[in-house]
């Protein structure tokens, strides 16, 4: 059952939440074509007032600069990549910051061309996730390694926005367990979008038979380097969890497994026990969060590792790729000197992370 996701009263939900009221499958798919229909003749209508607009505008001026021409030219070559076996998109790189000029942390994970892991959800992620190209119907799993908001807060957006989407199969969100500070990630989706929740018009999506598709949630208690988490998505991608340390926080470090590939993601962590470089041994891809510098306080050191840890972590796990992320004001000045720092002491290729960059993991094996 697809339920109009419209602003509702008290009354109206108060009914809602006595009887659920279910449409015939044809009749849901007649709305939701007419829908479509209507979208499509105003979003024609705005292309053609805009390339009257942009016509005119044409006409006064000059040819754009050279910088706007590559720049144009850029984003073609990147809408049209083609994405071989399995490769890591950058979709957010930054942190909490509201003026670095970047999106929040999330990647995506792409398998014989189709967008099937989601790692983090940070703010403004939905939005990159369409400039990607991917496709909501094909993602089966949005793992979070913690619930800060610059990771998680983008998880509604995604939800809303797949309702406009046919996807109809389950999808998965999994993260930590919660504790004193936190919500365990099944508590934080309930509030979200639970029949309680925040964004309650959105709690279909929650019961089982209600909607096109549901969305199941997954805590993950405490995951030890010699006992991860470990859940086979489908035949082709399993993922595995390990606890790390991030103060307070409970946060994971996730692994996703895909075609004979490994992709390592560190999340936010100070790794205060050291196996970060052992859960990453021998990955085609490790992306390290690289938030604070050298003379961070101690606060900061409590949350994050420094650039001298992850320069070590990438010698020891031998990882192939190293993409720094997560990147703040405060470590951007030192980024381009860390990144050569790596390189020197490890043979891995090392990527300043860059949203919407796409790095492949086939392409040399």
């Amino acid at each position: 059952m697809k339920v109009s996701h419209r602003q509702i009263s008290g009354a109206d939900l108060s009914a809602r939440n006595r009887k659920h009221v279910k449409l015939g499958k044809c009749e849901k798919r007649r709305n939701k074509a007419h829908a479509l229909s209507l979208t499509m003749l105003v979003t024609t209508s705005i292309l053609s007032i805009s390339s009257m607009a942009q016509a005119s505008s044409t006409s006064l001026h000059q040819t754009p600069p050279k910088q706007e021409q590559l720049a144009s030219k850029e984003s073609e070559n990147t809408a049209s990549m083609a994405y071989d076996k399995v490769s890591v998109q950058v979709l957010g790189s930054g942190g909490p910051e509201l003026d670095d000029g970047r999106t929040s942390s999330a990647y995506l994970v792409w398998v014989n061309n189709k967008a099937r892991v989601l790692v983090d959800a940070g703010s403004g992620s939905s939005v990159q996730f369409g400039a990607a190209g991917a496709s909501f119907e094909t993602l089966d799993v949005i793992l979070l390694s913690h619930l800060h908001t610059d990771h998680s807060a983008d998880l509604p957006s995604f939800v809303k926005g797949g309702y406009f989407t046919n996807r109809e199969k389950k999808l998965w969100v999994m993260g930590p367990d919660g504790n004193h500070t936190m919500p365990s990630t099944n508590a934080y989706v309930s509030s979200l979008i639970g029949e309680e929740g925040a964004f309650r018009y959105l709690s279909s999506y929650t019961i089982e038979g209600q909607d096109d598709y549901t969305i199941s949630a997954k805590s993950v208690a405490k995951a030890t380097l010699e006992k991860p988490f470990e859940y086979a998505v489908n035949n082709d991608i399993s993922v595995e969890a390990m606890s790390v340390n991030h103060g307070p926080i409970p946060t994971l470090a996730w692994k996703v497994k895909a075609n004979g590939c490994e992709a390592v993601f560190s999340g936010d962590t100070n790794d205060k026990e050291g196996n970060l470089a052992r859960f990453a041994k021998n990955a085609d891809i490790l992306v390290l969060h690289n938030a604070i510098d050298d003379n961070a306080g101690r606060v900061a050191k409590n949350l994050h590792m420094t650039p001298t840890q992850i320069i070590d972590i990438a010698e020891q796990s031998k990882a192939k790729r190293i993409v720094l992320s997560h990147i703040m004001k405060r470590s951007e000045s030192g980024l381009d000197a860390l990144t050569e720092a790596i390189s020197v002491v490890a043979e891995a290729r090392v990527y300043a992370a860059q949203e919407l960059m796409n790095i492949e993991l086939l392409d040399d094996n």
